[in-house]
């Protein structure tokens, strides 16, 4: 009884998890590859309906002056549709697409960014986040082992409420393989529900736990991207007083990690950041904008 306690436990776990992820994110309709266009983005996805109809009258006025290639405009509308009808993959997505259109192109990786932490599968937003990578002066450096890589890669791969479904699947499966094992009298199954039931409880332990790190990686904003053309990083957290306090240069569109904060007086808030292969400097935070 203790054993089927602990195994209630865990699906009351990922009910948790289901109760507790975002709602389902708008659809982004597929545009034309970045492959045929070289110079430019897609046009925008179709969106689909956000809470409220001026959310999404807004968001239908913004699509219509990215047509028409009024691009501040856009950027203008589809911020204001973010702040009436919340957050959305969609939005994030076109709204890159405003940025890129400028030049803008930190601003572009930052909504692409956001786009893909609310709908990882959005291969739309992917492909035109790695398009415009290639573009930045400072390529990506991962500062994480190969397991860290392959952690951020498994979490990443769906939607933190698709983990949810995959754990609870593997729960029932589990369930099955349980009930055989103790009602079943053939040796045989017995064995094969057994190791085969640990196997699936396993893998459903496994699924809770990706669950509950997909769901805190949505709300998660330790990552940034620096804005301006360039950003003179420092040793310490204040303008670099001499050449010996300046870390180094980052450009405009590369990721950092943040992993500290303080408010100088009078300098404001500075980020301590890593950056490439475990290299640390301070930051000021209105050079970055958190994805």
């Amino acid at each position: 009884m203790k054993f089927l306690s602990s195994i209630l436990l865990f699906m009351a776990s990922a009910l948790t998890i289901c109760a507790q992820t975002p709602d389902s994110v708008a659809t982004v309709a597929s545009p034309d590859t970045l492959n045929q266009v070289a110079d430019q983005l897609p046009a925008p996805a179709e969106e689909q309906p956000v809470a409220g109809l001026s959310g999404e009258n807004l968001a239908q006025q913004a699509d219509s002056a990215y047509t028409a290639d009024n691009f501040v405009l856009a950027e203008a509308l589809y911020l204001k549709a973010l702040e009436v009808g919340g957050s959305s993959t969609t939005l994030y997505y076109n709204l890159g697409n405003a940025y890129y259109r400028q030049g803008n192109l930190g601003k572009a990786i930052v909504n692409y960014e956001r786009a893909l932490k609310l709908d990882p599968t959005n291969a739309d937003a992917r492909a035109n986040l790695e398009f415009v990578n290639s573009k930045i002066t400072d390529k990506q450096i991962d500062s994480g082992s190969y397991m860290d890589s392959v952690w951020e890669g498994t979490v990443g791969m769906f939607h933190a409420d698709t983990w949810a479904v995959i754990a609870l699947v593997l729960f029932a499966i589990f369930l099955g393989a349980l009930a055989a094992y103790i009602f079943s009298s053939a040796v045989a199954v017995k064995k094969a529900s057994f190791f085969g039931g640990l196997i699936v409880f396993i893998l459903t332990v496994c699924a809770v736990i990706i669950s509950f790190a997909a769901a805190n990686r949505v709300n998660s904003d330790k990552y940034a991207i620096i804005l301006p053309p360039s950003s003179q990083l420092s040793t310490s957290p204040r303008e670099a007083r001499s050449q010996s306090e300046q870390a180094f240069l980052l450009h405009e569109g590369t990721k950092v990690e943040i992993i500290d904060s303080i408010a100088n007086p009078g300098e404001g808030m500075w980020y301590e950041v890593l950056v490439g292969h475990g290299e640390r400097a301070w930051v000021k935070a209105s050079e970055v904008e958190k994805i």
